[in-house]
């Protein structure tokens, strides 16, 4: 009798059991962009935004590690010696790799928002002007 309770026990519960929330799609993950970069000398990696106002910007310049970043908003033409330049708008992505001498122009006269990841050495300027 007692095995007989048991299972009808089981039984009742199982339903129970499969009425469970069905399974979701795991979250959507984009990997923007990745890059390797060096482990020695010490290095830190920032993570931020760059806000650029019509009529600003930043003359030609380098990092001391590698930069990747991400248009959020506007438009720019990234321009690294020694590359054909590249135009850029929202969901577009870039890497600039250790000491190449870079700018960002905007090409529009509305403002850019870009999310970027340095990852430099550590005790180091962020941003380097370039030689003229």
């Amino acid at each position: 009798m007692r095995a007989l309770l048991t299972l009808s026990l089981f039984v009742a519960m199982c339903p129970a059991a499969m009425a469970q929330e069905p399974a979701r799609p795991p979250a959507k993950r984009t990997i923007l962009q990745r890059a390797d970069v060096a482990a020695s000398p010490a290095q830190e990696t920032i993570f931020g935004t760059v806000d650029v106002a019509p009529g600003s910007g930043n003359p030609f310049h380098t990092h001391f590690g590698s930069e990747i970043g991400y248009v959020a908003q506007g438009r720019i033409r990234l321009e690294i010696q020694g590359q054909p330049p590249r135009e850029l708008g929202p969901g577009e992505s870039f890497l600039v790799l250790r000491g190449q001498v870079h700018r960002s122009v905007l090409l529009d006269d509305a403002p850019v928002r870009l999310i970027n990841t340095w990852t430099v050495d550590k005790d180091k300027p962020l941003l380097t002007p370039a030689p003229n």
